[in-house]
C-alpha cells in the first residue's frame, strides 16, 4: 500500500511538472505581427519572408502585406525581412511574453532588372504549406511576355503548365481540361464576368493596375467556390503613398495613362486605356475588317487612420469597360459589351491574433447584338451580381490556422433572344447563394502539414442544386529540405454558366445564366498529386498529376422535338494528365520550361468525344536575359498538338419544299453537309516563336521604356480552321512586329 502511495505521488508530481513546464513555456513566448511595404511607394510587399533569426519561427506576408508569427521566445530578437526583389532588412525587437508585438518594415527595391521580372519564388518559411496547384505571378512577368497588340495577363497564363488555348485570335484559356466558363476571374474580390476586350482577343485587365496575381489550377482552398477549374485572383495596386506619379504608354493598338499619389491617411491610383487604331487587329483576324472600339478604366483608394480604427484599412475600388463593334454597314450586325464593378473592402487586424476581410461589391455585365438589316437576330444578356463576403483567419500559438467565413451572392439575370421567325423570348432568372466555409491548417509539425475543410451551401441559386457539402483535403510531406510531396482532393460545384456554341470558330455572344430549369448544376471531384525538388536556390523542378471527373455539365439538347422538351441536357466529363515544370533563375538569366500531357472527354450516354480544347501535348519555353545598362530581352517558344475538329464525311442533295398559297413548290436541289464523328480529327501541330527587347532610358525626372517585339518570328503557318463552304484554309497569326513606348513621371 505504501508503494502505491509513493507511485501515485510520483505520477502526480510528474504530471504537475509537465503542466508547469508547458505553462512556463507558454508564458515565456509572445507573438509578432505587422505589415511589409515598399520604401519607395508604400505599396504592400506581397509574399515577403519574415523570419526570427536563430529560430524556426517565420511567416510570409499575405496579399495585404500582413504577417503574423506566434510562439516566439520572449526577449530581444532579430527579425529578418526578405524578398527576391528587395534588399534584406534586419530589425531588433523586444518580444514580451503573452503579448502581441507590432513591427512593420519598409524594404528597399533591388536594382536588378531581371529579378524585377521574375515569377515570385516558393515560400521557404512554411515548407509544409499545402499550396498544390497555386501559381504566384508578378506584374513584371506579365510584361515579360512579348506583346502583340497589348501586354496581357491571360496571354501570360497560356504559357504556364496545364493551361491551353484554341488559337492566337483568342485570349480564352482552358485549365486542365475544363471549359472556359469554369474559370473564375476576381478583381479585388469582385467577379469579372466578361474579362475580354475585342470579342476575346485579349483581356480587359490592364497590367498597369496589377500588384499581384494568384492563379489556382486546382485544389483551391475552401474560401473559393463557384467554379470547377481555376481561380484567377487579381490584386490591384494601392497607389504611391509617398509622392505623385503618372505614366503614359502607347502601343500600336491603344493609348493608356495612370496617375497615383498620396491622400490623407492613404493613397489612390487611377488607370485608363482607349483604343485608337483597331486596324492592327486585322493581323489576328486573317486581314478581315475589325472595327473594334474599346476602353477600360479603374480606380482604387485606400484609407487607414489609426486614430479612427487601429490596424484597420478601407479600400474603395471600381472598374468599367466597354467594347463596341460598329460596322457602319446596315447589312451587318453591331455588338456592344459592358462591365461595371464597384466595391469596398475592409481589412482589420484585431487585438487577438485574428485577421478579417469584409468584401462588398457590385458587378454588372451586359452584352447586346443589334442585327440592323442583317440576317442576324437580336440578342441581349444582362447580369447583376451583388456580393457580400465575410472572411476570418485565426492563428494559434502552435502555428495552426483556422479560416472561416460566410459568403453571399445575389444574382439577377436576363437573356433576350429572337428565333428565326422573329419571335422574342425572355429568359429571366434571379437567386441567392449563401455559402459558409471552414478550413483548418495544421502547420505545427516540421515535416508534415495538411489542411481540411468544407464549404456548406445553405441556399443555392439553381433549382436542381449541388450537394450540401463540398469537402476538401490537402497534405504536404517534406522528407528532406530539398524534396516535398503534395496531394489534394476536393469537391467543387458551379451554378452560373455561359451558353456558348462550341462549333463557332470565334464565340462572339456568350451569355451568362444560372443553370437552367430541367438540368442539374455541374459538380466535380478533383484529385492531384505532386512532387517538388529544390536542387538549389536557383533551380526548381516539379511534377504534378491530376484526375478530374465532372457530372452534370450543361449541353444543348440536339434531340429536342417538341416545345415541352428542355433546351439543355446534362452530360458528364473527365480529364486527367500530368505537368512537368523546370524553373531556373540567376542574376542574369531566367528560364521557365514546362510540358503538359492531358486527356479531356465528354460523355453523353454511350457517346464519348473530345471537346475542341482537348490539347494532348503542350510545351513552352520562357527565357529572359539581362544584358545590363537597362537592356533586357525575352523569348517564348510554344509547341502543342493541333485542335480537334469535326470532319466533313460527305454531301447529299436536299429538295426544299415550300407552301405558297396552299400549293407545294419544289425548289432546286441544295447540297447539305454530312458531318463525321464529332471532333474525331486533329489539325497539324502548332508551334511559334516570339521575342522582345526592351530598353529603359532616363531623362531628368522621367523614365522612358521602349519595347520592340516580334510574334511568330519565322512566320509559321498554323492552321486555324477550314471554311466549310469553300474548303479554304484560314491561318492564325502571321509574322507580326510591334512596338510600345512607356513614359513614367
Amino acid at each position: 500500500m505504501h508503494s502505491i502511495k509513493i507511485s501515485s505521488r510520483f505520477c502526480l508530481s510528474f504530471i504537475s511538472a509537465v503542466l508547469f513546464s508547458f505553462a512556463l513555456k507558454a508564458q515565456s513566448t509572445g507573438s509578432l505581427r505587422g505589415f511589409v511595404t515598399d520604401s519607395t511607394n508604400g505599396e504592400a510587399v506581397i509574399y515577403a519572408n519574415v523570419v526570427v533569426a536563430g529560430t524556426l519561427n517565420g511567416a510570409p506576408t499575405n496579399t495585404k502585406g500582413y504577417y503574423y508569427i506566434p510562439a516566439i521566445p520572449a526577449g530581444k530578437q532579430t527579425v529578418i525581412f526578405s524578398h527576391v526583389n528587395y534588399k534584406p532588412k534586419e530589425i531588433t525587437v523586444t518580444i514580451r511574453a503573452n503579448q502581441i508585438t507590432e513591427l512593420s518594415a519598409a524594404l528597399t527595391p533591388k536594382n536588378i532588372e531581371l529579378q524585377e521580372v521574375s515569377i515570385i519564388g516558393r515560400n521557404t518559411l512554411k515548407p509544409t504549406e499545402t499550396n498544390l496547384g497555386l501559381e504566384k505571378i508578378s506584374a513584371k512577368e506579365i510584361e515579360m511576355i512579348p506583346i502583340g497588340a497589348e501586354p496581357d495577363v491571360f496571354r501570360a497564363l497560356q504559357t504556364t503548365a496545364g493551361v491551353t488555348t484554341t488559337g492566337d485570335v483568342s485570349a480564352h484559356y482552358y485549365v486542365r481540361g475544363g471549359a472556359g466558363d469554369q474559370n473564375l476571374v476576381l478583381l479585388n474580390g469582385a467577379t469579372i464576368y466578361n474579362p475580354f476586350h475585342a470579342l476575346g482577343i485579349f483581356s480587359v485587365i490592364d497590367p498597369e493596375m496589377i500588384s499581384a496575381v494568384e492563379f489556382y489550377k486546382g485544389g483551391f482552398p475552401t474560401k473559393y467556390g463557384g467554379r470547377l477549374s481555376s481561380i484567377l485572383n487579381i490584386i490591384t495596386k494601392d497607389g504611391n503613398k509617398n509622392s505623385y506619379h503618372g505614366t503614359l504608354a502607347a502601343s500600336l493598338l491603344s493609348g493608356k495613362a495612370s496617375v497615383e499619389g498620396p491622400i490623407p491617411h492613404g493613397s489612390f491610383i487611377v488607370t485608363g486605356r482607349k483604343s485608337y487604331y483597331a486596324e492592327i487587329l486585322k493581323k489576328y483576324l486573317n486581314d478581315q475588317e475589325a472595327p473594334f472600339d474599346f476602353y477600360d478604366m479603374s480606380f482604387k483608394a485606400n484609407y487607414s487612420n489609426p486614430d479612427l480604427l487601429n490596424n484597420g484599412k478601407f479600400v474603395l475600388f471600381g472598374f468599367t469597360s466597354d467594347d463596341a463593334v460598329k460596322n457602319n454597314n446596315p447589312l451587318m450586325e453591331d455588338y456592344d459589351v459592358k462591365n461595371n464593378v464597384l466595391g469596398i473592402n475592409w481589412n482589420q487586424v484585431w487585438a487577438s491574433p485574428l485577421f478579417s476581410t469584409v468584401n462588398i461589391s457590385y458587378s454588372g455585365f451586359r452584352a447586346e447584338v443589334n442585327p440592323n438589316l442583317s440576317q442576324s437576330k437580336y440578342r441581349m444578356n444582362r447580369l447583376n451580381d451583388i456580393t457580400a463576403d465575410f472572411n476570418f483567419t485565426y492563428i494559434y500559438q502552435n502555428k495552426d490556422e483556422l479560416e472561416f467565413g460566410l459568403q453571399n451572392k445575389m444574382l439577377d439575370v436576363k437573356l433576350t433572344q429572337q428565333n428565326l421567325f422573329g419571335t422574342t423570348t425572355d429568359f429571366n432568372q434571379n437567386g441567392w447563394d449563401m455559402t459558409g466555409y471552414v478550413n483548418y491548417r495544421f502547420y505545427r509539425w516540421e515535416k508534415v502539414g495538411f489542411e481540411i475543410g468544407t464549404r456548406v451551401k445553405f441556399v443555392a441559386l439553381s433549382i436542381l442544386r449541388p450537394f450540401f457539402f463540398e469537402p476538401r483535403l490537402s497534405i504536404h510531406y517534406l522528407p528532406f529540405p530539398f524534396l516535398s510531396f503534395k496531394a489534394s482532393i476536393g469537391r467543387y460545384s458551379q451554378e452560373v454558366i455561359s451558353l456558348s456554341n462550341e462549333n463557332e470558330v470565334i464565340s462572339i455572344f456568350q451569355p451568362w445564366v444560372i443553370v437552367p430549369k430541367g438540368v442539374a448544376a455541374p459538380e466535380s471531384s478533383d484529385l492531384s498529386l505532386g512532387v517538388d525538388a529544390y536542387l538549389n536556390d536557383q533551380l526548381e523542378i516539379s511534377l504534378t498529376g491530376y484526375y478530374k471527373y465532372i457530372t452534370d455539365l450543361t449541353d444543348v439538347n440536339e434531340q429536342k422535338y417538341t416545345p415541352q422538351d428542355y433546351d439543355f441536357i446534362n452530360v458528364n466529363g473527365k480529364s486527367y494528365g500530368m505537368e512537368f515544370v523546370t524553373k531556373y533563375q540567376s542574376q542574369k538569366f531566367f528560364l521557365n520550361l514546362n510540358y503538359s500531357l492531358g486527356w479531356t472527354y465528354q460523355i453523353n450516354g454511350n457517346l464519348i468525344y473530345v471537346p475542341k480544347y482537348d490539347i494532348r501535348h503542350t510545351f513552352n519555353i520562357l527565357l529572359g536575359y539581362n544584358f545590363g545598362n537597362e537592356w533586357t530581352a525575352s523569348a517564348v517558344w510554344s509547341l502543342r498538338s493541333g485542335m480537334p475538329f469535326t470532319p466533313i464525311a460527305g454531301f447529299y442533295d436536299r429538295m426544299p419544299i415550300n407552301n405558297v398559297w396552299g400549293d407545294y413548290v419544289f425548289e432546286p436541289y441544295q447540297p447539305v453537309i454530312y458531318w463525321g464523328d464529332r471532333n474525331s480529327y486533329r489539325l497539324p501541330y502548332y508551334h511559334r516563336l516570339d521575342i522582345s527587347v526592351s530598353k529603359r532610358f532616363q531623362f531628368y525626372f522621367t523614365h522612358l521604356t521602349f519595347e520592340g517585339s516580334i510574334l511568330n518570328i519565322y512566320n509559321r503557318k498554323n492552321i486555324f480552321y477550314f471554311d466549310k463552304d469553300t474548303g479554304k484554309i484560314t491561318y492564325m497569326l502571321p509574322f507580326f512586329p510591334s512596338v510600345s513606348l512607356k513614359i513614367e513621371i
